[in-house]
């Protein structure tokens, strides 16, 4: 591995669990951490997230009392590490890594073990099959997803193309993690997202498309005086009209500080 491709055990802080990272792939961010604390889990619940990357989202669900956590990742390098973070932190029984297109996946695939894993996954599928937890009562309870942020013509394009592919619209649409969240949730079941607040309009059309009706947002700032950046979303499945708009999240109460609620979550 170069200079440039380090690989890191970076310090979640949250539960004392550590995360594997590397410096030339996509790594998470305090928007996915945003994202683990806005559902409202349930102990015996199951829930699955939608380009978990090094899946930090799953270890800090099942951290904050979610039942059990499916991550599927397409990107091999990034799931390899994800599974191999889940057995640092002993979480085995708790958190499912598998390396597919949930594009393209099934159910079916999933109740069976995986079958149509990506033949390109650097983790080895078939011994994996024996040891997994995977869910008998599919659909799922919930799903979560940190979708790219940006149009295809828009924001900092990085020169990684692994780290352009998570942030950019492109090789994944919105509408296409939508239309397989809808697949992947039990009805009256949640979609919960996070998303750049400019292209809120277009989350919404898309959630509606999918028929998830909105029940749940939070703006989120940086300060309590910045605008709105990203927004926090909860959204059922074939659910009735009425939405709650709840207070802001500021994640900083000042430079380099965070906010009380934001601390709280890291034990300070």
């Amino acid at each position: 591995m170069s200079e440039y491709n380090l690989e890191r055990l970076d310090d979640l802080i949250i539960d004392n669990m550590k995360i594997y990272q590397r410096t030339d792939q996509f790594r998470f961010s305090i928007d996915a951490i945003l994202l683990a604390h806005f559902p409202k889990y349930k102990g015996k619940g199951r829930y699955v997230e939608l380009g978990t990357g090094t899946g930090v989202i799953p270890l800090v669900a099942t951290s904050l009392g979610a039942g059990h956590v499916t991550g599927i990742e397409i990107n091999p390098v990034t799931a390899e590490l994800a599974e191999r973070s889940v057995r640092y932190n002993h979480k085995e029984q708790q958190v499912e890594i598998i390396c597919c297109d949930y594009r393209t996946m099934t159910l079916q695939a999933l109740k069976s073990g995986g079958q149509s894993l990506d033949e390109s996954c650097s983790i080895d599928t078939n011994s994996q099959a024996e040891k997994r937890n995977v869910p008998d009562n599919l659909p799922f309870d919930g799903v979560l997803i940190n979708p790219p942020y940006y149009g295809t013509n828009t924001g900092h394009v990085s020169v990684s193309s692994d780290v352009a592919k998570a942030l950019h619209e492109g090789t994944t649409m919105l509408g296409e993690a939508l239309e397989s969240a809808k697949k992947l949730v039990k009805f009256r079941g949640y979609c919960w997202m996070i998303y750049t607040a400019e292209r809120l309009a277009y989350a919404l059309d898309q959630l509606k498309l999918q028929q998830f009706e909105v029940k749940r947002m939070r703006f989120v700032h940086s300060f309590h005086h910045s605008e709105a950046k990203l927004v926090l979303i909860e959204a059922m499945q074939g659910g009735k009209p009425g939405m709650t708009v709840e207070a802001p999240l500021v994640i900083y109460k000042e430079q380099n500080v965070y906010s009380e609620e934001v601390a709280s979550w890291y034990g300070r």
